[in-house]
């Protein structure tokens, strides 16, 4: 428990002194992209992972060096990574099932971070403020679960998930949330509730869709990115999901 709470701190640290004092955001979290990419290709036991890796690390570098270009380069570098795929995979045992992973790596992890760091070149601290929401949720969810929890939430993925933590990550997202903003003044309050009710309802399916992934291929943890803490993916599955939803209804919003 010790090496887990110094190691959260430090990765904690490091977020919130990069996302909040420096303009490094975006390729922290390109890094992030490419260690969840090997995680996921690993999770779906793919025949040959080097294709999706090394054509996601060229598309992320010309992002670096192009300033990470528009919401229409999305659209673009996702073709033009599925068809590179799809003329390297046709030598594959089973191509199209090979294509079916590749292409649910594409939509679960690449398309969802391109976005979050196209984001996170304009509004660096709006990423921080979600990943403060979505720390929030779990503490608070893990609290109230351990103390009170008796109904479990989703007893074949994460038997240990209760309803009560669930309902408890809602209101604990939103008074930290609320409290965040209040001092720091990053957007208007009802944004800034919105945004905390949204990370807090759909982080933890977040972590229930890691969870499904983990489970069927026998392992617990998705890799080693933090000690204590497992793999990028065990990090940053509620984020994988919840920052892109939450960046929409923000662009919404304002």
């Amino acid at each position: 428990m010790g090496k887990r709470a110094l190691f959260g701190g430090l990765y904690a640290a490091v977020l919130i002194g990069v996302f909040g004092l420096t303009s490094f955001g975006p390729y922290l979290l390109a890094v992030f992209t490419l260690l969840l990419m090997n995680e996921v290709s690993r999770l779906l036991k793919m025949e040959s992972k080097v294709p999706i890796m090394v054509f996601t690390f060229l598309v992320l570098l010309a992002g670096a060096i192009f300033d990470w270009g528009d919401h229409n380069d999305i659209v673009t570098s996702t073709i033009m990574l599925s068809t590179l795929l799809v003329l390297t995979l046709l030598r594959a045992k089973q191509p199209a099932h090979e294509m079916r992973k590749s292409f649910f790596g594409l939509i679960y992890i690449y398309v969802p971070m391109i976005y979050v760091i196209q984001t996170a070149v304009i509004s660096p601290k709006l990423i921080l403020f979600i990943f403060i929401l979505i720390w929030s949720s779990d503490t608070f969810a893990y609290l109230v679960g351990k103390g009170f929890g008796k109904h479990p939430f989703a007893p074949k993925l994460s038997p240990k998930k209760t309803i009560e933590g669930f309902v408890g990550g809602i209101i604990g997202t939103i008074i930290i949330g609320t409290i965040t903003n209040f001092f720091w003044g990053l957007t208007a309050m009802p944004i800034a509730l919105s945004l905390a009710v949204t990370v807090s309802l759909i982080a933890p399916f977040g972590d229930l869709v890691a969870s499904a992934l983990k489970r069927e291929a026998d392992i617990k943890d998705s890799g080693v990115f933090l000690p204590g803490h497992g793999g990028a993916l065990d990090r940053l599955d509620s984020f994988i999901t919840a920052a892109p939803i939450a960046i929409l209804i923000y662009q919404h919003l304002i």
